[in-house]
Formats: structure tokens, C-alpha cells, sequence
């Protein structure tokens, strides 16, 4: 497996865990968003962080 593999895969890994941890996916989920381009998890992760994903409740 080559370094640019190594490197993107192990970016997919960590995005993915942090969409699990924050509870915006399941654990059951890991292998669909692992099977996802890279491009598309990071869109995911920055959608997130524009808080579309949140709760609404939980801001009032």
C-alpha cells in the first residue's frame, strides 16, 4: 500500500471517529463512511462544525 493511501485512509479513520463520538452517526456506520471518498467525509466533518448537525435545542 502506498504512502498517499496509508495517509488518506488514516484520515478517513479519524473523521469517521469523530462523527461516531459526536453522536451524528452510529458505530454501526464505521465501514459506510470509511467506503466514502475522502472529499465527501470532510464535507460531512465541515457541515458539522457549521453546526447544521446540531441540536437546535441545545443552543437555547
Amino acid at each position: 500500500m502506498g504512502r498517499l493511501v496509508r495517509i488518506v485512509n488514516a484520515k478517513k479513520q479519524k473523521i469517521a471517529a469523530t462523527l461516531i463520538s459526536e453522536g451524528i452517526y452510529q458505530p454501526d456506520d464505521r465501514s459506510f463512511l470509511l467506503e466514502l471518498p475522502l472529499k465527501n467525509l470532510e464535507e460531512i466533518l465541515s457541515l458539522r462544525t457549521k453546526s447544521s448537525f446540531r441540536n437546535p435545542r441545545l443552543n437555547k
